[in-house]
């Protein structure tokens, strides 16, 4: 009887190890942000470091297209799920986004650090032309022509 005892927590001791080292490497990425697929109407209503960037990019800049003046208060644009992509060897996290109903002709797309505190654009539309925003580096507005 103290055999199968003995046996049965050495198996139930193995599967509880086999469990944790299955679940530790998901629990260390847990505090990392997920940098794809997030969609910018909702990372902007949570993120404070990201609603201030993006702000500080449009707020008070001439000749935005009104969709992207207001798309902080008003998200009434498409928005499609971000993507990671590497700058320079620094993951960060790209938006685009279009106006309804003219995506073909008025999009943005948005490059923010993983942070969220530094954000860089470029909009492109028919009747403004096109404006980048943030002085982004050269391997950013690589990442922003995707």
């Amino acid at each position: 009887m103290a055999g199968r005892r003995h046996r049965g927590w050495t198996v139930g001791a193995v599967l509880f190890g086999l469990g944790l080292s299955v679940l530790w490497p998901l629990a260390s990425h847990a505090a990392e942000p997920v940098l794809s697929g997030n969609f910018l109407p909702a990372i902007v209503a949570s993120s404070e470091p990201h609603r201030a960037a993006l702000e500080a990019l449009i707020k008070g800049r001439p000749g935005l297209p009104p969709w992207v003046r207001n798309m902080i208060r008003q998200p009434r644009y498409v928005a499609l799920a971000s993507t990671r992509v590497e700058t320079g060897g620094v993951a960060m996290q790209l938006f685009t986004a279009c106006e309804a109903g003219r995506c073909d002709e008025s999009r943005i797309s948005v490059l923010f650090s993983e942070d969220g505190k530094r954000a860089v654009a470029r909009i492109v539309d028919r009747k403004l032309g096109e404006k980048l925003l943030g002085d982004p580096s050269a391997e950013e507005l690589g990442a922003l022509l995707r």
